[in-house]
């Protein structure tokens, strides 16, 4: 009966320590923090488990609780549709009551906005898209503006008007048809035609 009742009260001590050293199943959290995520679809992966992570969520956590000493390897299941996320310290072993090391760091991808100009036969002419700004010279046919992110919505003013000319976005919805509007796509983008007539 003694050995009966001291070989129960070894079983509940074994039971006890494992729980407290995340046996039964794990009593760890796999998390980690997340920068730059505009973008919708980025999944991470660790252990079968795969998580979805929001666009503008700056932190993550993996439902699957881990054991202390068991090692975990989080990686990129599906990157964001027009971004680039990367992990550092995403890999290793589990040694403390939440694991938090992971950080995901993530890169919207830009493209180039361009138009077409007609009738610009006169210098003067200044296109400005938040601080961005370029003059195309007398003669150019054309445009740019670089580096802008996928998806932005974007709006484009004429600043200035060349000598003699007055220039018009295509399409304007301004009385004076010099501003446009638009959203960026996944690639190169065409924004509206000037045309520039002499005043």
């Amino acid at each position: 009966m003694k050995n009966l009742y001291l070989r129960s009260m070894l079983a509940a001590a074994c039971a006890a320590t494992l729980a407290a050293c995340g046996g039964s199943g794990g009593n760890l959290y796999l998390q980690g923090t997340v920068s730059g995520l505009t973008k919708d679809g980025l999944i991470l992966l660790n252990n079968g488990e795969r998580l979805p992570v929001s666009a503008n969520q700056s932190s993550f956590v993996f439902t699957k609780l881990i054991n202390t000493d068991e090692r975990y390897d989080i990686t990129i299941a599906q990157q964001p549709k027009g971004a680039v996320c990367s992990i550092s310290s995403g890999s290793g072993k589990a040694s403390r009551y939440s694991v938090s090391t992971a950080f995901v760091s993530c890169t919207t991808n830009t493209y180039a906005l361009s138009g077409t100009i007609t009738g610009l036969s006169a210098g003067g002419l200044r296109l400005v898209m938040g601080a961005n700004g370029t003059s195309p010279l007398a003669g150019v046919n054309f445009y740019k503006f670089d580096a802008i992110a996928d998806g932005a919505p974007y709006g484009i003013s004429i600043l200035t008007q060349p000598t003699g000319l007055k220039c018009r976005f295509q399409g304007s919805k301004s009385a004076d048809g010099s501003d446009t509007v638009g959203t960026m796509g996944s690639s190169a983008t065409s924004a509206a035609t000037i045309d520039c007539t002499p005043q």
